[in-house]
């Protein structure tokens, strides 16, 4: 209503000048009368797409993102209050996933989606960090078992890192300490023999020099997200991230590959050996 008052009042001197000028003029009356017409339709226009763009929906849901598996997704509304009808939805019979995801609730607030573990038997990770209850931003990536979900919001990402740990994102200072893994699983083994070997327990592991990665690197040569490896079919493939300073499998650059036992794997001055006996060091 304002922007309307604003407009005649803009409009009107302009409307009492070309009365003047206009009226005198073979045909001014005419275009003194269709002059602000014109005006007020363009102004009524451009409201009017204003109003249907900011209109518009933005998706509210889960993405199934699980390594061999096509993509699909889940739309969330107020009736889903829990994890169940996600999972029952994107799951299937090859994906190995937890029976009672029930307890994993959803909870509608006006700061966006919260999830609460409620049953301590499950280990639910959230951008690959154990997470009992948080909101979840658009982006972050949730992994249950062998199911891998992406979700994605119509609320802003927050960035602030009070609210990030109000929320239940708080990013570890310290490094991960790993529990005694399963000695089936493969392994990374550093070059440098000062550093721990780093098993890959994960259906996907991000490598990079930012923390949110699972392998952290604070090498130079390293991109804040480099590379990741994901398990596909019981076998490991690394990806390279569209890096600059690429990924190095061998001494020779690859954008994806799947790994053998054995194979020396590089990104710029960072080195390791891929495992498959899983022998820490």
């Amino acid at each position: 209503m304002k922007a309307w008052i604003t407009l005649l009042l803009l409009v009107l001197p302009g409307s009492l000048w070309a009365s003047d000028r206009f009226l005198a003029e073979p045909g001014g009356l005419g275009l003194f009368l269709v002059a602000p017409l014109l005006v007020l339709g363009l102004a009524g226009l451009v409201l009017a797409k204003n109003r249907y763009i900011t209109s518009i929906p933005t998706r509210h849901g889960f993405s199934l993102i699980t390594p061999g598996k096509k993509q699909r997704f889940f739309p969330i509304v107020e009736s889903v209050e829990s994890m169940e009808p996600v999972v029952k939805a994107l799951g299937d019979e090859g994906i190995n996933i937890y029976s009672n995801v029930a307890k994993i609730t959803l909870s509608h607030k006006p700061q966006g989606l919260f999830l609460e573990e409620k049953n301590y038997k499950i280990s639910i990770l959230v951008n690959r960090r154990r997470s009992r209850r948080c909101f979840l931003n658009d982006g972050d990536i949730l992994d249950m078992g062998e199911l891998t979900l992406l979700y994605h919001s119509p609320h802003p990402y927050r960035e602030n890192q009070e609210d990030k740990e109000q929320a239940g994102h708080q990013i570890p200072r310290v490094k991960r300490v790993q529990g005694k893994p399963i000695k089936t699983y493969p392994s990374l083994i550093p070059a440098d023999k000062r550093k721990k070997t780093f098993f890959l327990t994960q259906n996907l592991t991000f490598v990079g020099r930012s923390d949110m990665n699972d392998l952290v690197s604070k090498s130079k040569g390293m991109a804040p997200r480099h590379s990741k490896i994901e398990k596909v079919a019981g076998r490991y493939k690394i990806i390279d991230l569209d890096t600059q300073g690429g990924t190095f499998v061998n001494g020779r650059r690859v954008e994806q590959k799947f790994l053998k036992d054995g194979d020396h794997i590089s990104f710029e001055s960072v080195k390791y050996l891929f495992s498959l006996s899983g022998e820490p060091r």
